[in-house]
């Protein structure tokens, strides 16, 4: 099981923010990465990440009984939810409650019950309000949330719904999500 987690949520206009994220990321950081952005069955999410050569990180599909491993980043199929639960991910069909997929409620939910004070939770650029409750969740059993300045964010709705709500250490740039992960995660001894 992975020290630390980060789950990263998004929607409308995250991509070009979670690209800024990742690339600031070394292939030896010390914490395994979750990607959940709103994406119908069609989501190709992967496969543009694999097109980026300045993203240094190993980057995989989420899959059901996958133990999340430190310097991997983890995308969510188009369409599905992923949860964790005995520290391993679990993909689903069904999150009651909730009118997105993937679900970033229910997976900052099942990481905060899972890692705890382990736990940071990152909420990019996207519209209405997934994630807010996932992050107080968070907050409540002692784990992380950073937020993407909404005035940095094409679409502020989200990240915004999280600072007015909750309790994020940083508002700050996706880029500057990045280096302050580095610097508070750190890295493995493997070479970077």
């Amino acid at each position: 099981m992975a020290n630390k987690v980060v789950a990263i949520g998004a929607s409308a206009g995250g991509l070009e923010p979670l690209r800024e994220l990742l690339r600031e990321l070394p292939p030896n950081f010390a914490a395994a990465i979750i990607v959940a952005v709103h994406s119908g069955p069609e989501s190709r999410l992967k496969n543009t990440l694999d097109l980026f050569s300045d993203i240094s990180l190993e980057i995989c599909h989420a899959e059901s009984g996958i133990e999340p491993t430190p310097g991997v980043v983890y995308v969510v199929p188009g369409a599905k939810h992923v949860l964790l639960s005995h520290g391993r991910l679990e993909i689903s069909d069904l999150v009651r409650d909730s009118g997105f997929r993937p679900s970033i409620d229910a997976l900052f939910m099942t990481l905060a019950t899972e890692y705890r004070d382990n736990a940071i939770a990152v909420v990019l650029s996207g519209t209405l309000n997934d994630g807010m409750r996932g992050a107080q969740v968070l907050y409540d059993l002692g784990g992380i949330t950073l937020v993407q300045d909404p005035e940095d964010a094409k679409f502020a709705s989200m990240p915004q719904s999280v600072v007015q709500a909750n309790h994020p250490v940083e508002i700050i740039s996706a880029k500057q999500i990045g280096r302050w992960l580095v610097e508070s995660v750190g890295t493995t001894d493997l070479e970077a």
